[in-house]
């Protein structure tokens, strides 16, 4: 689809930005953003593409906020009140028919957590908040219980991308478009109502090119697969960081229930999960998107 609309549309523009101008109509491209002059698309051929590719979200018009002006269109004039920033990125999905307000929703986030600074919407559905967190706060468990009450408040569940603490110079907005970019790539494999940082989704997004070109790891993948609750003892594992007392604890089951269940799997799999090596395998197979 994507190619496509490259070869029917030969004078659009491709680049990292979700607005160009009032002349242009944008949708996601990939990991980037694809905008077609108004002038080459009629108003029917942009109804259509919009719920091929992104069904039910409207992009926005470009916005007067200052962040979005540093990290998507001017990185040579950025703020200076903050030294550094976090940048929150949220993903929503409605889950009732009643209006949904944008700016109410923002100035709740805003004043339920004091660290967040300012914040703007992309689409409809996809905002950014800018967290200033000078004392560099593990703010994970805080968001997330705000979270759930902002959710059943507004009717929305919400995945969400908690970035790194990055300098506010030139090179934040090209660190915030790698950090779309992994959150684009593993918000599809995240639930709803769950933060992901970096070091969450590393291993996944980093090894995707590996990964996605290796018969040997789909194929243990799919021998995981067929195991009932296989990836739920590799993720556990693995989150336990192999402590099989801590996985049991999580998974609710004793464990001599886990542990045999481990000896199982490496009857099947020829992979110890308490063996860290065989354990990285395992969890680096189901991240794999083999023929992807």
């Amino acid at each position: 689809m994507d190619d496509l609309l490259l070869e029917l549309f030969p004078d659009a523009l491709l680049n990292h930005l979700p607005w160009q101008d009032d002349t242009f109509f944008t949708v996601p491209y990939k990991n980037n953003y694809i905008h077609i002059p108004l002038s080459s698309i009629s108003t029917r051929e942009r109804k259509l593409i919009t719920e091929l590719i992104t069904p039910g979200t409207s992009y926005l018009t470009q916005p007067e906020n200052r962040w979005a002006h540093f990290l998507f269109k001017d990185s040579t004039h950025f703020p200076t009140d903050y030294d550094s920033v976090q940048l929150l990125q949220v993903s929503m999905k409605f889950t009732n028919s009643v209006t949904f307000d944008r700016t109410l929703w923002l100035e709740a986030f805003k004043n339920s957590i004091h660290f967040i600074v300012d914040g703007f919407f992309i689409s409809d559905k996809d905002a950014v908040l800018v967290v200033y967190n000078p004392s560099k706060l593990q703010l994970k468990e805080e968001i997330e219980s705000i979270l759930t009450v902002l959710n059943d408040d507004f009717g929305i569940q919400s995945s969400l991308y908690l970035g790194q603490i990055w300098p506010v110079n030139e090179r934040l907005p090209h660190l915030f478009l790698e950090e779309q970019e992994v959150f684009n790539d593993t918000r599809s494999q995240t639930q709803y109502d769950q933060i992901t940082t970096l070091s969450q989704a590393a291993l996944s997004h980093y090894s995707f090119e590996a990964t996605s070109k290796s018969p040997i790891l789909a194929s243990i993948k799919e021998t995981i697969l067929a195991i009932p609750g296989g990836a739920d003892l590799v993720f556990s594992m693995w989150q336990n960081l192999g402590n099989v007392s801590q996985a049991a604890a999580s998974l609710y089951v004793h464990r001599n229930t886990l542990q045999y269940r481990i000896e199982r799997f490496m009857e099947i799999v020829d992979l110890n999960l308490k063996d860290m090596d065989d354990l990285l395998l395992s969890y680096l197979a189901l991240h794999s998107r083999f023929g992807s």
